[in-house]
């Protein structure tokens, strides 16, 4: 075994190089074509597609919230899939997908045809985040997941990082109208650009891995599989899915998610309501809270994999996104500045929950349960991006004031924080 061991470390390096930094880039891509219409809201899009004032900010929550709809219809499905089949035909086919939505949703013309293209990105998109979460289970052992969770789901406040910068870039350039339009073609020919890329870096099973030795591939095959023979939950897939624990999961990620929509979707139109701001400078200052996300992650990742228990370090992450959204909230009419102050805090529990919460399933469940738990995990959870968005703009429709939308993230952030702490398999 402890040759095993030894051979698994040496291949280490070689894993990550080789697979860390395109998984990183992909999901870049992904974030940015999720919300890029956040952006587009702050910069006037539904009132330039016929929607009234009045009702813009609804309308739009609900845009947001039909890709969540559609998210989950085909999670668990598609992930088992991905175990039989390999990642690389499925990720060409969904980022192919997804890029000419994208590029075709800069040229729409009405509330119906946003509607039906963000509907279809939903299904489009669903394969990737739960499909990478699996794809790791089987290249990385436990100890090496969890800075591989922690390297890609960086990618979310670095995508929210470029975002700002590139719309930010575009609304200075071509305004408000048609810098929006700009906005989806562009992102959305990133996103074709990455399906070559994905197909010659990506390779779907250690065993099909030609930059590995047979020592290094046979090493890794037996570690993963004495993993599995020691995991706390071992039962089929369709059984899987009835597990406590699994049920829980779901819960406290579609929570978590709810927060976490709800922030990124209205984050710059948040910031563009506390100082009467144009949507171009509301877009660079949104990179402030993703910049304070981005270091928060480093650090509690680093501490998570060295001391951290996954469970209550969660628990910690989400309590500390309720304090700042709710101290934001609190100040958002009396006192910008600070409010701004404790929304930026906030972004700190809100996107570093998702590393640490995925090493949980990946530690406990088998590969065949794990691919379909981690499925309807993501798939179920993520329904909380319809709650979110729809929440805080419906909200904003109804007291004209974000105050109340703020402060139903946090509510969300301390149920999923409280209700973490029940989950029982877990390090």
């Amino acid at each position: 075994m402890d040759v095993t061991i030894k051979s698994v470390k040496h291949s280490l390096r070689k894993r990550y190089i080789r697979l860390a930094p395109i998984l990183f880039f992909l999901y870049v891509i992904n974030f940015l074509d999720r919300v890029n219409l956040s952006y587009a809201i702050a910069a006037n899009m539904f009132p330039d597609i016929g929607v009234p004032a009045s009702s813009a900010d609804f309308i739009a929550g609900v845009a947001s919230s039909l890709f969540f709809v559609a998210y989950a219809i085909p999670q668990v499905f598609t992930t088992l899939r991905i175990n039989s089949m390999g990642i690389r035909k499925i990720f060409a086919f969904a980022f192919s997908a997804w890029g000419i939505i994208t590029i075709v949703t800069g040229f729409v013309q009405n509330v119906p045809e946003i509607y039906a293209l963000r509907f279809i990105l939903g299904l489009a998109e669903a394969p990737f985040y739960a499909g990478t979460m699996f794809f790791m289970g089987i290249w990385f052992v436990k100890e090496e997941r969890g800075v591989a969770n922690s390297f890609f789901n960086a990618a979310i406040p670095v995508a929210g990082i470029f975002g700002g910068l590139i719309s930010g870039a575009i609304f200075t350039a071509y305004g408000n109208n048609p810098g929006w339009r700009y906005l989806f073609i562009y992102e959305g020919i990133l996103a074709l650009i990455s399906v070559a890329i994905l197909w010659v870096v990506l390779t779907d099973f250690p065993e099909d891995a030609k930059w590995l030795t047979k020592d290094e591939k046979d090493a890794l095959e037996r570690e993963l599989k004495n993993e599995e023979e020691n995991k706390p939950i071992k039962v089929s897939w369709k059984e899987a899915l009835k597990q406590r624990d699994v049920i829980l999961l779901t819960i406290v990620y579609f929570l978590g998610v709810t927060g976490l929509y709800g922030y990124t979707i209205w984050l710059p139109s948040i910031i563009k309501s506390m100082a009467n701001i144009s949507a171009a400078t509301a877009s660079f200052l949104s990179d402030i809270p993703y910049v304070v996300a981005a270091i928060a992650l480093i650090l509690i990742l680093r501490f998570s994999d060295k001391k951290g228990n996954r469970k209550h370090l969660t628990a910690i992450i989400f309590f500390v996104a309720f304090a700042g959204l709710a101290l934001s909230a609190f100040l958002l009419v009396s006192s910008p500045v600070a409010s701004f102050i404790f929304f930026t805090i906030s972004a700190i529990g809100i996107f570093s929950f998702l590393p640490i919460f995925w090493n949980i399933p990946q530690e406990a469940l088998t590969r065949e349960s794990s691919a379909s738990s981690i499925g309807m995990i993501n798939g179920l959870g993520n329904l909380g991006g319809i709650v979110g968005p729809i929440l805080v703009g419906g909200l904003q429709s109804y007291t004209h004031s974000f105050v109340a939308g703020v402060y139903s993230m946090a509510v969300f952030v301390l149920l999923a924080g409280i209700v973490v702490l029940m989950v029982r398999h877990s390090r």
